[in-house]
């Protein structure tokens, strides 16, 4: 068969284009190696799921359950290990000397890879790993993969696929799970009608588990002595041994902070993150719409020039002056899939959830101090705020009933740590981390929930 790609390289040449003819031959070949690659990932067990947004279940709420809510008993909260990365550093250097840290650890994160991601997809990006770390939409996060892979000793391919993994480990739902446990049939983009759907080992783990969630939960408040917290919890049902590759990174420039951030080893985006001072901000990212057509959106995003949200929210980080700008830059850019951007600022009123699509922002929800019972709070689990959550997953009720317990006039950064995020079923078995941050006062707090009987040293 005749490939097509020679005659449309043809037509570009025939009009203008703002990118160089090498940064299309780049891009070329970047589509045509993942082209190439998704053979393997057909070759794979796959699981066909005919159903639409509107079915419905009735599977009983894991919420309700009892014996649930034991499991968190004696679970022991834990700092993270903290380091540093030098922003002034060329992007290969920046992480060289985490990765070496870690690098005896390096066959704990090779089987991070294998489980939070399919097969296939495992050795999709391993085949195309050299033309995607050189990608544009990685900018200098390409060399800074290169330099982690060196510390760590791992090939390159491995790394790729972590800095992927967020969007990669969960490529579709069960059927069974259908607008009933995770976040799905809200997103208007691309039809869900008839998806052909890949799952990790990790993804059916966690969904065939009796806790049925695999997100977070995050919420931005106005303070009572004024200010702005920022609570976040992830439930990535991590494994216990790979929890303790949960770190803290303090990102420098000039020999000054710059902000702080939560990452996983062999990971060179950020999961959340706080910048201090008067106009600081701090932000989350919870999960939206998970699953969809993985493989058509990676290609169209590379495309694009499109960043993993991860990425992009260390380059919000990077660029922002305050919460207004930080609000605007996460509103805009194309990202590889949606996701929603909980931002808080420094002072009252800043605070806001940015629901985004992949190519747009959908929606921005600002704290309204006009709102006397809610609105000096937003709150976020993984469902578009101006929809019902499904009953089997509700854990934004809840939440909410936790906030207006504490109350706007009594909420600080101790109670909303006891009082709302380690309160069942905010958090749960699968809670991995519960970090606490004001930009305000420079508080960037975080606690990886870690399992009593084991030895923690």
């Amino acid at each position: 068969t005749r490939h097509t790609l020679p005659s449309r390289v043809k037509r570009h040449r025939n009009r203008p284009s703002h990118c160089p003819t090498g940064e299309i031959r780049r891009k070329m070949k970047l589509c045509s190696a993942l082209l190439l690659a998704l053979p393997l990932i057909g070759a794979q067990q796959l699981h066909q799921c005919s159903h639409g947004k509107s079915v419905k279940t009735s599977s009983p709420s894991w919420i309700n359950n009892q014996e649930l809510k034991d499991v968190n008993d004696g679970r022991i909260p834990v700092t993270p290990a903290r380091h540093t990365v030098d922003l002034d550093l060329p992007p290969a250097e920046r992480w060289l000397e985490i990765g070496q840290h870690y690098a005896n650890q390096s066959d704990l994160i090779i089987e991070y890879f294998e489980s939070m991601l399919p097969h296939a997809a495992v050795v999709a990006i391993d085949k195309i790993a050299a033309h995607l770390v050189g990608y544009e939409g990685f900018g200098d996060f390409g060399d800074e993969m290169k330099g982690y892979a060196e510390g760590l000793g791992l090939d390159l391919g491995y790394v790729v696929a972590a800095n992927l993994v967020y969007q990669l480990e969960s490529i579709g739902v069960n059927c069974s799970n259908w607008n009933n446990t995770g976040p799905t049939g809200q997103c208007g983009d691309d039809s869900v009608d008839e998806i052909v759907w890949l799952e990790s080992e990790h993804y059916t783990k966690t969904f065939n588990d009796v806790v049925q969630t695999g997100y977070c939960t995050s919420v931005v408040t106005e303070e009572a002595g004024g200010g702005i917290l920022h609570g976040r919890n992830l439930d990535w049902n991590l494994e216990q041994e790979l929890r303790s590759m949960i770190i803290t990174v303090d990102f420098t420039r000039g020999g000054e902070l710059l902000y702080s951030g939560t990452t996983i080893v062999s990971f060179v985006g950020i999961l959340n993150a706080m910048a201090p001072g008067p106009n600081g901000f701090s932000f989350s990212m919870d999960a939206r719409c998970q699953g969809g057509k993985i493989w058509s959106n990676l290609l169209e995003a590379l495309a694009a020039g499109a960043m993993t949200p991860c990425q992009h929210s260390r380059t919000v980080m990077e660029a922002a002056t305050d919460f207004a700008s930080a609000v605007s830059l996460f509103e805009s850019g194309n990202l590889v899939d949606d996701g929603y951007f909980i931002v808080g600022g420094a002072a009252d009123g800043e605070g806001a959830i940015v629901s985004r699509a992949r190519n747009r922002n959908v929606d921005t929800w600002m704290i309204d101090e006009s709102d006397a019972q809610s609105g000096w709070y937003r709150l976020e689990t993984n469902y578009d705020h101006w929809q019902d959550v499904p009953s089997a997953d509700d854990r934004r009720t809840p939440g909410y009933a936790n906030m207006e317990a504490v109350g706007k006039d009594s909420i600080n950064t101790a109670n909303l740590f006891s009082d709302v995020m380690t309160v069942w079923p905010t958090y749960n078995p699968h809670t991995d981390i519960t970090c606490i941050m004001s930009a305000k006062y420079g508080d960037y707090d975080c606690s990886i929930w870690m399992d009593p009987e084991d030895d923690l040293e």
